[in-house]
C-alpha cells in the first residue's frame, strides 16, 4: 500500500510555496502602504511648513511699511501682499481684527476665517486642507496666522492673514506613490510565480524520490535509500529517513539471527536429550550405560535451563524490568571468590594470575549482578588464555569511578570482531571452536549490569597478543 501519491505531493508543495509566496506579497503590500503612507504624510508636512513660512515672511514684510490702523491696507501694504501671491501662487487673504475682508475685499467668496477657524486662531496657527473658496474644484491648503501691529504711538492692533493653495500636489504625490506600489506588485508577483514554478517542481521532486523510497519502506523492503544533493530543501528528511531505514534494517537482521540463534542453541540440546532418551526406551543403549547417558541428559537439561533463564533475563533487561538491589559490596572479596571457581582450569591450562595481592575495592552496587559480570568475564578469560599464558587483574578508584580490568594472553580479537563481541549469540571464530557450550550471552548480559549501574564496559584486543576488559562503575551509586 502506497502512503502517498505523486498527486498529493504536488499538492503539498504547491500549497506550501503559495503560503509562502501569500505571506510575502501581503508583507510588501503592508510595508509599501505603511511607507506610502508616511511618505503622503512628511511631503503635505513639508508643504504646510513652506506654506506657513511664507505667510510668517508677508507679515514680517507687512509689519516694516505699517504705519497706523487708518492707513490698512496702504498701496505699499498691497503691492506686497499681490507679491507674494504672484511668487508663491497663492490666493491671499487679509483680515482685520473684527474679521472684515481687507483684501481682496471679495468676502460673499470665501468662507475661511469662521467662527470656529477664528476661535482656533485663538490657540495656534491654522492650516488644513479642505475647501474655501466658492470656485475651488479640488481640495486646497489653507494656511491661516494671527498677528499684532503697532503704529508709533503704540496702538496694538490685531489682523489676520491666510493663504490658499491647490492641494492636488499631495494627492498627485500620493496617486504617484500608489501607482509605483501596484507596479512593484506587479512585477514581484511575476518573479515570484517564475521562481514558484522552479521551486514548485524541485520541491516535487524531492517529494517524489522521498515518497517512492518510503513507499518501499512500508512493503517491507529497506535496501534503497533516499537520494538527495546536499543543498535540497529536504535533504536534512532524506538523511533522517536513510538512518531510519539502517535502523530498521538492522533492528529485522538482529531479530532473523536471534530467532535463527536460539533455534539453533535449541535444536541441538534437544536433539541430543531426545536421542539418548529414546536409545534408553528402545533399548538401543544398555542398562549399563543409562547412567552415563542420563547424566548427559541432565546435563543438557541444564543448559536449556541456562539458555532460558539469560533470555529471560536480557528481555527483562531491555524492558527495564530488572530490579536492582544497591549495598556495599567487596568487589576485591567477590573476585578472589569468582576465581577460585576456576581453579581447576587455570590449572589445567598452566595458567599464571597476576594482581590479586593485596588487592581492595568496595562498591555500592548489586553484589548478585555484579558476581555475573566477573563470572561471566572471567570464564571469557580462562576460555580464551593461551596454553601457559597469563591472567592479570587491576583494581583502582579513579575520579569517583571504580574501574575493574581483567586481562588474559592469548589470540586476541580482530579488529572487525571488536564491535560485535557484546551483540547477544555472538561468538568469534575462535570461540566456535575451543568451547561448544557457551551460549554467546555473557558479554551481552555483563554489558547490560554493567549499563544498569550507569557504568561503562570497554573491551580492547590485540591480534595474537591480549584481550582486556574494562569495566568503569561509579563509587557512589544512588538507587
Amino acid at each position: 500500500m502506497k502512503l502517498f501519491s505523486n498527486q498529493k505531493n504536488s499538492a503539498i508543495s504547491q500549497g506550501y510555496l503559495k503560503l509562502s509566496g501569500g505571506l510575502l506579497l501581503l508583507g510588501i503590500l503592508l510595508t509599501g502602504v505603511i511607507m506610502i503612507c508616511s511618505a503622503v504624510a512628511s511631503y503635505r508636512d513639508t508643504i504646510e511648513t513652506a506654506i506657513r513660512q511664507n505667510c510668517e515672511a508677508l507679515v514680517s514684510n507687512i509689519k516694516e511699511v505699517y504705519t497706523s490702523p487708518d492707513d490698512m491696507p496702504s498701496v505699499e501694504i498691497l503691492k506686497l501682499v499681490r507679491t507674494a501671491e504672484i511668487e508663491y501662487g497663492y490666493d491671499m487673504f487679509l483680515y482685520d481684527e473684527s474679521g472684515k475682508e481687507i483684501y481682496p475685499g471679495q468676502s460673499s467668496e470665501t468662507n475661511i476665517l469662521t467662527p470656529a477657524v477664528r476661535s482656533y486662531l485663538s490657540k495656534d496657527d491654522f492650516i488644513q486642507i479642505g475647501y474655501y473658496t466658492s470656485d475651488a474644484s479640488e481640495a486646497q491648503i489653507c494656511c491661516a496666522v494671527r498677528f499684532y501691529m503697532e503704529d508709533k504711538e503704540e496702538n496694538v492692533s490685531q489682523y489676520y492673514l491666510a493663504s490658499v493653495s491647490n492641494a492636488g500636489m499631495v494627492q498627485e504625490y500620493s496617486m504617484m506613490l500608489t501607482r509605483n506600489l501596484i507596479l512593484c506588485l506587479l512585477i514581484v508577483t511575476l518573479l515570484f510565480m517564475a521562481i514558484f514554478h522552479i521551486g514548485a517542481s524541485k520541491l516535487d521532486d524531492q517529494l517524489d524520490e522521498i515518497t517512492k523510497v518510503a513507499n518501499q519502506y512500508a512493503e517491507g523492503e529497506f535496501s534503497n535509500r533516499v537520494s538527495l544533493p546536499e543543498q535540497a530543501n529536504l535533504y536534512p528528511l532524506g538523511c533522517t529517513l536513510n538512518r531510519m531505514a539502517e535502523f530498521i534494517e538492522q533492528n529485522e537482521t538482529t531479530r532473523r539471527n536471534f530467532v535463527a540463534n536460539v533455534s539453533h542453541e535449541l535444536r541441538t540440546p534437544m536433539t541430543t536429550i531426545a536421542g539418548f532418551a529414546d536409545g534408553i526406551l528402545d533399548g538401543t543403549i544398555p542398562p549399563e550405560q543409562h547412567k552415563k547417558y542420563l547424566k548427559i541428559i541432565t546435563e543438557e537439561i541444564h543448559r536449556l535451563k541456562t539458555l532460558v533463564q539469560s533470555m529471560l533475563n536480557l528481555t527483562k533487561f531491555e524492558a527495564g524490568e530488572m530490579q536492582i538491589h544497591l549495598a556495599e559490596t567487596d568487589i576485591a572479596k567477590l573476585l578472589i571468590r569468582t576465581v577460585l571457581m576456576f581453579e581447576k582450569r587455570i590449572n589445567d591450562k598452566h595458567v599464571d594470575v597476576e594482581g590479586l595481592e593485596d588487592v581492595s575495592l568496595m562498591l555500592h552496587a548489586d553484589e548478585d549482578l555484579m558476581f555475573q559480570v566477573l563470572y561471566n568475564l572471567i570464564e571469557n578469560a580462562v576460555k580464551f588464555v593461551n596454553e601457559g599464558g597469563i591472567i592479570s587483574f587491576q583494581l583502582y578508584t579513579e575520579d569517583k569511578t571504580a574501574h575493574i580490568c581483567i586481562k588474559n594472553t592469548g589470540e586476541g580479537l580482530a579488529d572487525d570482531e571488536l564491535p560485535r563481541i557484546f551483540d547477544r549469540f555472538y561468538k568469534t571464530d575462535t570461540s566456535r571452536s575451543q568451547d561448544r557450550t557457551g551460549l554467546g550471552l555473557g558479554l551481552s548480559i555483563s554489558r547490560k549490569i554493567v549499563h544498569l549501574h550507569q557504568g561503562h564496559i570497554i573491551v580492547k584486543s590485540v591480534k595474537g597478543e591480549y584481550t582486556s576488559f574494562e569495566v568503569q562503575i561509579p563509587v557512589e551509586l544512588n538507587n
